[in-house]
């Protein structure tokens, strides 16, 4: 991948921040920069300095939109909610972070999905992609914890067993193969990671 004239910094970021903090969106960041979603996340792993670009740009965007975007808590539109909610969801996995995130209350989120299709539909691949962000932060901190960026990890992984039916569906269908046999491969990488974490937790207490 290219980067910019600086060494360390690739060439796609200023773009990408630019439009995190016109959108708010990782994904529509992501698409202005050039780059598929996972790359800025690969890359905030891996930068604490990217990461605190990311977290600056967000905060900024939610400072200029923070009138436009506030719910009433009686009544809160889905117009107002529903895209900050879904892009969350894309980003942790967690409807009840994404839930907070859009400042509605969960069961708001799990009533329009009963209600309406393409909600559901949008909120599956939402986690598909939030699944798959999840997966690669997983692997990437097993492979280099970085100290500056701590992760924890056991509460991905339940988010990754908690979900796994959803997105085994999904991955199905986009792949035209069967859904049993997806739920059996993500089974089989959740058990890797949780022996990976504990093999990793038997070293440190080892003094490894």
């Amino acid at each position: 991948m290219s980067r910019s004239g600086s060494a360390d910094r690739h060439a796609w970021e200023d773009d990408f921040i630019a439009g995190l903090r016109e959108y708010g969106m990782v994904s529509r960041a992501a698409k202005a920069a050039g780059v598929k979603s996972g790359s800025p996340y690969s890359r905030r792993k891996r930068s604490a300095e990217f990461g605190q670009r990311w977290e600056r740009a967000l905060a900024a965007f939610k400072a200029k939109n923070s009138t436009r975007l506030r719910n009433r808590a009686g009544k809160p539109s889905p117009r107002q909610w529903k895209r900050i909610f879904l892009e969350r969801l894309a980003e942790s996995s967690n409807v009840s972070a994404s839930a907070k995130e859009a400042n509605i209350p969960p069961r708001e989120a799990y009533r329009l999905r009963r209600a309406d299709r393409d909600f559901a539909a949008a909120w599956r691949s939402a986690l598909f992609e939030g699944y798959a962000n999840l997966e690669m932060e997983v692997l990437g901190h097993l492979r280099d914890p970085a100290p500056d960026r701590r992760m924890d990890v056991a509460s991905a992984l339940r988010l990754l067993a908690a979900h796994k039916d959803t997105v085994a569906a999904e991955r199905a269908t986009r792949a035209n193969v069967s859904a049993a046999e997806v739920r059996a491969s993500i089974e089989r990488k959740v058990e890797i990671f949780r022996q990976q974490v504990a093999a990793e937790k038997e070293r440190k207490a080892r003094g490894g």
